[in-house]
């Protein structure tokens, strides 16, 4: 029998269990070889005669795998052993959503849009990615005692660039009826907008500290969910504020159509606060020396333990279902989903450790000025010993579509596009990060789509000490740039481009000021450099209204490559 103390592969030494359900435990585990704490999920023994699950539980490492954002749990690394498979997790201090909902109740909106919108910026990768969780619910959100919140449990995730094998059984929906969208309870196709669904009902229970579809049965929920229409928030909580309970009615349309177009678009909406409401700065994280007040004070074995029977939030079987509203336009077929598959605990995929120091938190007036700036951070990395920039860097998969044309005037011999080897989002004068996820609609080769800065309350980033924010162009090899072409939305605001990373010693080749549409700007020759910044100085007003926004739809260089 497998215990505190054992070892897993003769690396990993098991602590304590923290979670546990119908297919695994996750262990409170330490690396051996690094001295770090991790999260070691492992199948239960009296399962491991099925190969559908065991096929099940090693395709969520390969979906998680393929994930690398601040909010979503990252892999470590799998393997098996004697005692069958395990996947190694990054260990988060905290407790999850579900659990602080028990102990606290509502949460304030702007805590609930912060969590909330953490997780939508992590679905969105996942979607971009190919992937719906189909799995969305308070169980599955861990919060750090940072305020970072990350999503996990992907195992009954949908791969749809992906054969599912044997993965599926007739007469089964996976899903756990208290969040379940009605094409998913109907056994339809699932695509992003299913997963949108069910995290608009997360942000229902963070607002109001209740489930809005109450029933005997998960049968009943199941049936209400295809069945009655949302309801207001703002029924049970009378002070929520108008925008987030348009964000809950929007996102749980019946009709996917009708919902957020992209898990972007909801957490842009949980954000948007009204101009006159706040003021937007970037987020700044607590240091040791401030006081534990406001959104996370949860005193450690407070928590409600995770499986206590809650029969609302079992998966669900259902039988002939009412019809739900007729779609105006079908999901994407490559999401068709024509079988449907079994189900699973829902509490099992919990890896999410209980402090037992003071937590650290935000002020709770702090967070009500800072949440709008989540919009673009995402979650913070909380892993230690990580400084990885893997969700940020992104290789050159579409940058030739973007490149111009018409070369510049010759400067070293032949000019053209100067091919990139990537791109990075930019801000060390905040957090280090600036709308990471959006990176690569700066230079994907479509006009319409656009990396977009944070929205700050003032053109001079919300008046914190910040000189600027901007994207950082790896090329392949250093060239001299001669010109840098952009498609901005948008008029104002200035900006830079520096010959090498941002630093107060970085060479300027070229400034500008934002123009609605084409441009381009000339750089002064010097030497090759392997790496150009567009260094964004101030910001022009935002094209949607409310702030300061700058907006970049395509960039790229043209210039010289030095022989030899």
């Amino acid at each position: 029998m497998i215990g505190s103390g054992d070892l897993v592969s003769g690396r990993y030494r098991l602590d304590k269990p923290i979670g546990s359900g119908g297919m695994a435990t996750v262990w409170r585990a330490r690396d051996e070889v690094t001295g770090q704490d991790v999260a070691l999920k492992r199948m239960h023994a009296r399962v491991q005669d099925d190969p559908d699950l065991i096929e099940r539980f090693r395709r969520e490492a390969q979906v998680v795998a393929r994930l690398s954002h601040p909010a979503v749990v990252r892999l470590l690394d799998e393997g098996a052993d004697d005692d069958g498979p395990y996947i190694v997790f990054e260990l988060v201090e905290g407790t999850n959503l579900k659990a602080l909902i028990r102990s606290r109740g509502a949460l304030s909106p702007e805590l609930a849009a912060s969590i909330t919108s953490q997780v939508a910026r992590g679905l969105e990768l996942a979607h971009r990615s190919g992937v719906v969780h189909r799995d969305i619910k308070s169980h599955n959100v861990l919060v750090a005692d940072d305020g970072t919140a990350k999503l996990t449990d992907f195992g009954i995730a949908r791969l749809l660039d992906g054969d599912q094998g044997g993965l599926t059984r007739t007469g089964t929906v996976l899903g756990t009826s208290d969040y379940l969208a009605p094409e998913q309870a109907r056994g339809l196709r699932v695509d992003g907008r299913t997963d949108v669904y069910s995290l608009g009902i997360v942000v229902y229970e963070c607002l109001t500290g209740q489930l809005p579809f109450p029933a005997d049965t998960p049968m009943g929920v199941a049936q209400r969910q295809v069945r009655d229409p949302m309801p207001d928030p703002r029924d049970v909580q009378p002070g929520i504020p108008p925008h987030l309970a348009s964000v809950v009615l929007r996102a749980c349309e019946k009709d996917p159509s009708a919902r957020f177009g992209s898990a972007l678009e909801m957490s842009d909406a949980l954000l948007d606060v009204p101009v006159d409401a706040t003021g937007v700065m970037p987020v700044i994280i607590a240091t040791e020396s401030e006081e534990v007040t406001g959104a996370l004070a949860v005193t450690p074995g407070s928590v409600v333990p995770l499986d206590d029977g809650d029969t609302q939030s079992r998966p669900v079987v259902p039988p002939d279902l009412p019809p739900a509203l007729p779609p105006s336009t079908p999901p994407p077929p490559a999401a068709h989903v024509p079988e449907v598959e079994p189900s699973r605990d829902p509490d099992a995929e919990v890896f999410v450790a209980q402090s037992s120091g003071r937590r650290r938190v935000w002020p709770g007036a702090v967070a009500a000025l800072l949440i709008v700036a989540l919009a673009g951070v995402g979650a913070f990395i909380v892993w230690r010993g990580s400084g990885s920039d893997a969700g940020n860097v992104v290789t050159q998969a579409a940058s030739s579509a973007s490149q111009p044309t018409a070369p510049p005037t010759d400067v070293m011999g032949a000019v053209g596009p100067l091919q990139l080897a990537s791109v990075k989002d930019v801000d060390p004068g905040g957090e280090g990060r600036e709308m990471s996820g959006e990176v690569p609609l700066a230079y994907d080769g479509n006009e319409e789509t656009a990396w977009r800065t944070e929205r700050y309350a003032t053109a001079d980033f919300g008046g914190v000490d910040k000189t600027g924010v901007g994207l950082t162009f790896t090329l392949q090899q250093p060239s001299v740039a001669t010109r840098m072409n952009l498609i901005t939305k948008g008029t104002g605001g200035t900006f830079q481009v520096l010959a090498g990373p941002p630093a107060t010693d970085a060479r300027v080749v070229g400034e500008g000021t934002f123009e609605n549409g084409r441009q381009s700007v000339n750089l002064t020759p010097g030497a090759p450099s392997g790496i150009y910044t567009l260094w964004i100085t101030s910001l022009p007003p935002n094209i949607l209204g409310g702030g300061y926004r700058a907006y970049v739809g395509e960039a790229s260089f043209d210039g010289t490559v030095p022989e030899g």
